[in-house]
């Protein structure tokens, strides 16, 4: 199995180490490989909010050519490993700025099924934060059920090094456990809701983004999601319906 691992600091530190760290207990499992990449090695120009990605697609993005290699390691893989470092009690600029060049990816997921990681470390405050940004981010993708590893460095001072390599360890064969499972995960109601709501943007006859309607308009994507999701697939269509009305509605009224 394939793991994409991206490295999200713009130097090799506390957070580095500990994506290592996790690697290498994963890997002691065995039957699995790493691709990686260094966000501090990419030198992504900042994205414009140019919205050619939902327009036109994402490989007219001005800035494509620096995320060709990624795009292809995240069709590839089957897991997906996020490190970051926080900054001010949030995720760093250029980690965010990554992301914000898959943007388009929230609007038109394509990860479905692949298995999800997020590390992040801070020296005080915030990691948790910042972990859950990145889950959401995972989520709008796709990628559902990310396994969060975070590390405090004050409070891992108050934590014996036993009980910090036997949670190391159970968080680690956690992913392992969702990588070799079959099993669907959940998506959370938070993700159906926001996709919904996009495919019906997307969808209605005064949407702006036409690569959107393009990939809604696929029978295999034109429906509330992927999967039976219960009361959430029931919520999700609920979303659906009252999104359309509210862009046609709003759609007429600036036409006019």
């Amino acid at each position: 199995m394939k793991i994409l691992v991206i490295h999200g600091s713009m130097r090799k530190g506390k957070t580095h180490a500990l994506t290592k760290e996790i690697m290498d207990r994963i890997e002691a499992k065995g039957g699995v490989g790493f691709v990686e990449f260094n966000v501090a090695d990419l030198r992504l120009p900042f994205c414009t909010s140019c919205h050619i990605c939902f327009s036109t697609g994402e490989e007219y993005c001005p800035n494509a050519g620096y995320l060709q290699d990624l795009l292809a390691a995240l069709n590839e893989c089957d897991g997906i490993i996020v490190s970051g470092t926080t900054y001010l009690w949030s995720l760093n600029a250029a980690m965010k700025n990554l992301l914000d060049h898959f943007a388009y990816a929230a609007h038109r997921p394509f990860l479905y099924g692949k298995r999800g990681m997020v590390i992040t470390t801070s020296k005080g405050n915030g990691e948790k934060r910042a972990a859950k940004y990145i889950m959401t981010i995972l989520g709008q993708w796709g990628v559902n059920g990310a396994v969060l590893v975070t590390q405090n460095a004050k409070q891992e001072q108050l934590v014996s090094p036993r009980r910090i390599k036997q949670r190391l360890d159970r968080l680690a064969d956690r992913f392992n456990g969702l990588l070799r499972s079959k099993k669907q995960i959940q998506p959370s109601l938070r993700s159906i809701s926001v996709q919904n709501a996009f495919r019906a943007m997307a969808l209605s006859e005064f949407s702006e983004f036409k690569k959107d309607t393009e990939y809604w308009e696929k029978e295999e994507n034109n429906r509330a999601y992927p999967y039976r999701v219960g009361i959430k697939y029931a919520v999700g269509a609920a979303v659906f319906s009252v999104a359309s009305f509210a862009a046609k509605f709003i759609g007429r009224k600036i036409k006019h």
